[in-house]
């Protein structure tokens, strides 16, 4: 809710616009490629602090999924999205969560190595870690205030709050 005007387009325009001027004619004219974007979790369940950048995500979320239902029928072009929890760089410096054995900061080639077997094996998406899969599944059917007591006690409600990194 601190976040201004310009870095609020900002993040739009990288993380939402830049999706829009990649090579897909081409590939579909040659029918091959792949179209990978690293995303967040933060798309699917946002936290405060972050409104700029969780609400992009959640842009170029939409049109990845969007793009690879598009491209079911068209062989030779395929779509990965990566959706990694808190990665271990200067972009995420100074984020805490609360419990961080069970929720370390990735690796950076965990995410690329990952990254890679997706589209080796065309998966269209992945959770890093797998257990973010499970955070998805429980807001599909938990009720809001169960959702805000989990991020209260697991400290994502106030992850941001030593943030020094950027968005």
């Amino acid at each position: 809710m601190d976040s201004d005007d310009d870095a609020l387009l900002k993040s739009q325009h990288i993380n939402t616009m830049g999706q829009f001027w990649a090579f897909l004619p081409r590939m579909l004219e040659l029918q091959h490629g792949h179209v990978v974007c690293i995303n967040s979790i933060l798309s699917q369940s946002p936290i405060p602090g972050a409104v700029d950048y969780c609400t992009s995500k959640a842009s170029s979320l939409a049109f990845m999924e969007s793009l690879t239902l598009g491209l079911l029928d068209c062989p030779g072009v395929g779509c990965t999205t990566v959706l990694p929890f808190h990665t271990n760089t200067e972009m995420f410096q100074g984020m805490k969560v609360r419990f961080p054995q069970l929720f370390p900061p990735l690796d950076p080639e965990t995410v690329a190595q990952r990254t890679v077997e997706a589209v080796r094996t065309n998966q269209a998406f992945v959770y890093l870690p797998w257990t973010m899969h499970a955070l998805v599944i429980l807001k599909s059917f938990m009720p809001q205030v169960a959702l805000e007591e989990i991020h209260r006690f697991s400290g994502t409600y106030t992850c941001m709050n030593t943030f020094k990194g950027r968005t």
